[in-house]
């Protein structure tokens, strides 16, 4: 564990637990790496290990790790954030933006070999599975023989990891619990119009 250069006591968490619960119901990570004088970035879903260590992969044309074996990276998992304005509080209060969040430094090792990467595909396949019809990774399936090579598999080891979990701790009991309830309350159903055009503008027009 480490101490970050800055961050109030009351937001830090150190607590594996809390640390393992937020990893798994919020694994989608940042991970950010200097790369030949220049800062990469990639947005990975990472699963965790029982011996602490995580896993992962990427295609294999990403610039931050295929010419790469070993990468130190900076890892941000994200959860909900929101804007918690003075009306969402019992008491008088100054608005705040309260995020969940869990910072990790960690070596990543890539793998090329066929056979790890098809493990790595497969445990992930389990792992997020919702029910007994969820896919599953079939090593003899023609998509996935096509597609090995070309991915990259990921085995992130970890050095430091910290939780900054924002949750309006430094207020009285009674606005915590407002706060929380107020960030609970906000939907993305608000931002369907922009989604709805962001997606529109990622698909190619039509040509006739």
């Amino acid at each position: 564990m480490s101490a970050c250069p800055f961050h109030y006591s009351q937001y830090r968490s150190t607590t594996p637990e809390l640390i393992d619960r937020f990893i798994d119901t919020f694994p989608l990570a940042m991970l950010t790496s200097h790369v030949n004088g220049r800062f990469f970035s990639s947005h990975v879903p990472l699963l965790r290990q029982a011996d602490g260590s995580l896993f992962g992969h990427v295609d294999g044309g990403n610039p931050q790790f295929r010419s790469q074996e070993e990468v130190n990276c900076q890892i941000v998992f994200m959860g909900p954030s929101g804007y918690i304005p003075p009306e969402g509080y019992v008491s008088t209060q100054l608005p705040t933006w309260n995020y969940l969040a869990v910072h990790m430094q960690a070596q990543v090792q890539v793998s090329r070999k066929a056979h790890q990467n098809l493990e790595i595909l497969q445990q992930t396949a389990q792992r997020l599975a919702t029910g007994p019809l969820s896919y599953q990774v079939d090593p003899i399936d023609p998509r996935v023989v096509a597609n090995l090579p070309h991915i990259l598999g990921l085995s992130i080891h970890p050095t430091s990891i910290e939780g900054r979990f924002k949750l309006s701790q430094d207020k009285a009991a009674p606005d915590a619990s407002a706060a929380l309830d107020y960030l609970l309350a906000q939907r993305l159903d608000e931002h369907r119009a922009l989604l709805a055009d962001l997606l529109a503008a990622a698909i190619p027009a039509p040509t006739y």
